[in-house]
């Protein structure tokens, strides 16, 4: 998508770069539509992609005309478009303009080559560079027809053939007895089924022109910004506009442009509405219910006429996100459904630990710190921490918290370190082994924090992420 509106700008930026320099003198080119209409394209258009941009006029249009004309761009998809048709008039619109403006000069400069070339190869006097000159003057003179238009074919046949002959006789001056002839080839210039130049269009002819665009146009902000151009036009009081047209055009594009506004807020709701239905039914794990704000899009499109069809396939693919995120949901959930009673179990069999090594956080923060410990206190905990880590090892650990019941169970084993390690350090009254059991200490503190959030995470039940 972004490379396709890289390219429109591109070609945009190109049309809007090039409308002064048409002011002067301008080829207007047509646009034929597929049911027939021709649109005056003020100068050439640009192909992007599916898409056809060019310079519309919505008020009359002059080739020479001293003013700029009222000009829109425009942005049709090719489909709408008769390209053979509007291929086949640029091709004799481009023919009759260079006929007119600068075929004569074109030819004349030719000439004066020629001349300049065989003048040239009089006043050479080594044979190889004159036949060197002359054939490279040759290859020029014979392709010069086909760059442009076939202008003077006749005339430059004759060149040629006068050429060729004192080809010849510089290829004998050289000395070359035999040699092979890689001339550019001179072919008839196909013939052109010219088509009749139409004129320009009136102030009334451009405004129906404009208004059968903004008919064809795929893009619902262009169709509003055109017929927004037209009511202008019809307004400015330069442009003699029958009011027979003006009034009733007028009235249609007012009515036209209130009708696009209005479905681009009733398409703009349906969006929001539909994503937040969708949004919440798939945190719900509620598949059917997203399934059913899809059908809910498309009976709503339809009741609207389906006149927003890339509104509608973004928000369709939105809700196909969602659809896909609440299948997910269910059936993690589903998975979970199985498993919690394997879950409950785990958490029955270990909770005495967990509540153990809960009370015990006051003696193993005094450890951590130094702060301290009661030699009987101490005992008891050692005791009871060697049972637990018994217990840890006999406990059958669902897969899901195998993570965590690692974790605990090294919360446990470094609790076990600790105490013991403070018993030596009272008894020896060694300060490193106590720093070695405030380690320990605290390191099982922080394990235990860990496991339990790792274990509820794995128990609760399943969220979108």
């Amino acid at each position: 998508m972004h490379s396709k509106r890289c390219m429109w700008l591109a070609a945009l930026t190109w049309i809007a770069a090039a409308a002064p320099a048409f002011a002067e003198s301008v080829t207007l080119l047509r646009v034929f539509l597929n049911d027939g209409t021709a649109i005056v394209s003020y100068g050439e258009y640009a192909r992007v992609g599916d898409r056809l941009v060019f310079s519309m006029p919505v008020a009359g249009a002059e080739a020479n005309a001293g003013t700029n004309p009222l000009l829109h761009v425009v942005n049709l998809p090719v489909s709408a478009v008769n390209w053979t048709a509007t291929e086949k008039y640029a091709e004799s619109a481009r023919y009759t303009s260079y006929i007119a403006n600068s075929a004569e000069s074109d030819y004349a400069a030719l000439a004066g080559e020629v001349a300049a070339t065989l003048n040239a190869i009089v006043l050479a006097k080594d044979p190889a560079a004159r036949l060197d000159m002359a054939v490279d003057a040759r290859k020029r003179l014979a392709s010069w027809p086909k760059d442009h238009y076939g202008y003077r074919a006749d005339a430059v046949r004759e060149m040629l053939g006068m050429l060729d002959e004192a080809i010849s006789g510089l290829r004998a001056a050289a000395g070359e007895t035999s040699f092979s002839i890689d001339l550019v080839a001179t072919t008839p210039e196909p013939r052109r089924d010219h088509v009749a130049m139409m004129r320009a269009p009136t102030p009334a002819e451009a405004i129906a022109q404009a208004i059968a665009v903004a008919k064809a146009t795929d893009v619902p902000a262009d169709r509003v910004s055109i017929l927004r151009t037209v009511i202008a036009a019809i307004d400015d009081p330069q442009h003699v506009v029958p009011a027979g047209l003006a009034g009733p055009t007028r009235r249609w594009a007012i009515r036209t442009i209130n009708e696009e506004m209005r479905l681009d807020k009733a398409y703009a709701a349906l969006g929001t509405t539909m994503l937040k239905r969708a949004s919440a039914a798939a945190e719900r794990a509620d598949v059917r219910a997203v399934q059913g704000v899809l059908q809910a899009v498309v009976r709503r499109d339809e009741e609207l006429g389906r006149r927003r069809p890339d509104e509608i396939n973004a928000l369709v693919e939105q809700v196909r996100v969602q659809l896909d995120s609440a299948r997910r949901l269910r059936l993690a959930r589903d998975q979970w459904a199985e498993r919690a009673g394997t879950f409950r179990a785990y958490m029955k069999a270990v909770a005495p630990v967990v509540e153990a090594m809960g009370r015990a956080q006051r003696t193993l923060d005094d450890i951590k710190h130094l702060a301290g410990s009661d030699a009987e206190a101490l005992v008891s905990w050692d005791d009871r921490l060697t049972s637990h880590a018994r217990m840890l090892n006999a406990v059958p650990v669902p897969d899901e918290l195998k993570p965590a019941h690692a974790l605990l169970s090294s919360a446990v084993t470094l609790a076990e370190t600790a105490v013991k390690t403070r018993r030596q350090a009272t008894v020896s009254g060694e300060l490193q082994l106590a720093w070695d059991a405030s380690s320990a200490a605290s390191g099982s503190m922080m394990l235990l924090s860990k496991a339990q959030e790792d274990m509820e995470a794995a128990v609760r039940l399943p969220e979108i992420r």
